[in-house]
């Protein structure tokens, strides 16, 4: 008789609450940027022994790959709306910076000082979102609202400068409003000038 595949055990009401929590505290405790907060830091702030910690995730490395997927996950709902929502690539684009923008604090990726992994589930989300960034894009190049050099990496490597917040800068998010704008007008295509 064949055996069936089970499905993943699905987390108990109070140990996915532990894991949001304790992702919560990584991200607030700086781990994404690549700080070496003490895993026992994450925990107490999350309100959890180390314990409950090493169970939900075995090492640091798991920790930031878990990271990368809730960042990502994040990620990939602003790129999906941003489709469906701007009638133009390059409107697409815009509502995609200053959604992103608003989750800043919560992206842990590669360009934020978060390990490039392969091979794993952040690696084949990081690729589901350079097919919706191209899709954006190209979406820009057809319309003739974007300029035909601009790729979908220099969306990201603008938007990943983006959210990089300048703690010694008063009013960050008004002079990333600003650059933003600049940033639309550079890369707009003839249509659009």
């Amino acid at each position: 008789m064949d055996e069936q595949p089970r499905a993943p055990r699905r987390l108990r009401a109070d140990a996915a609450q532990n894991a949001d929590r304790l992702l919560a505290a990584a991200v607030r405790a700086g781990l994404g940027e690549g700080k070496h907060v003490p895993l026992e830091q994450i925990a107490a702030e999350a309100g959890v022994g180390i314990g409950t910690l090493y169970r939900r995730f075995p090492s640091r490395a798991a920790l930031l790959e878990a990271l990368e997927v809730r960042a990502y996950g994040l990620l990939i709902a602003e790129a999906e709306g941003a489709l469906r929502d701007g009638p133009t690539g390059l409107e697409a684009i815009g509502h995609y910076l200053r959604r992103t923008f608003e989750h800043r604090d919560e992206l842990v990726l590669p360009l934020h000082g978060a390990p490039l992994t392969e091979g794993s589930e952040s690696g084949a989300l990081r690729g589901r979102l350079k097919g919706l960034m191209s899709a954006m894009v190209d979406r820009g190049h057809e319309d003739g609202s974007v300029r035909p050099e601009v790729s979908a990496w220099t969306v990201v490597r603008f938007g990943s400068m983006l959210a990089q917040p300048m703690t010694d800068v008063e009013g960050w998010a008004e002079s990333a409003e600003d650059q933003r704008v600049v940033f639309l007008r550079g890369i707009a295509g003839d249509a659009q000038r």
